[in-house]
């Protein structure tokens, strides 16, 4: 895990990012990984959505339809406008 953590922060990774390792969920920022208690996918991704704001980082641009949407589902206020996020993810994702 030491080596994969350490191809991505040379290759320019600054946001979290979440992952699973031996049946554990792991938030990797600041070049380290953080392990997580939550055994469900969606407590995993409603911590990584935590990192976000609490450190004050951007989701990656490439993403932020998707987090939007997860911020959607997860009941918390979007950071983008609701049907904006559901437009945009129709179109982009679902290609509609």
């Amino acid at each position: 895990m030491t080596e994969a953590v350490r191809q991505l922060h040379d290759s320019g990774c600054r946001q979290p990012l979440l992952f699973k390792f031996q049946d554990r969920y792991w938030i990797l920022t600041d070049n380290t990984a953080v392990a997580l208690t939550p055994a469900c996918i969606t407590d995993a991704f409603e911590h990584l959505i935590q990192y976000f704001f609490v450190l004050n980082v951007a989701y990656p641009t490439e993403l932020w339809i998707v987090y939007g949407f997860f911020e959607t589902v997860l009941g918390l206020k979007p950071s983008v406008g609701k049907s904006v996020v559901q437009k945009n993810f129709s179109r982009e994702v679902l290609q509609f």
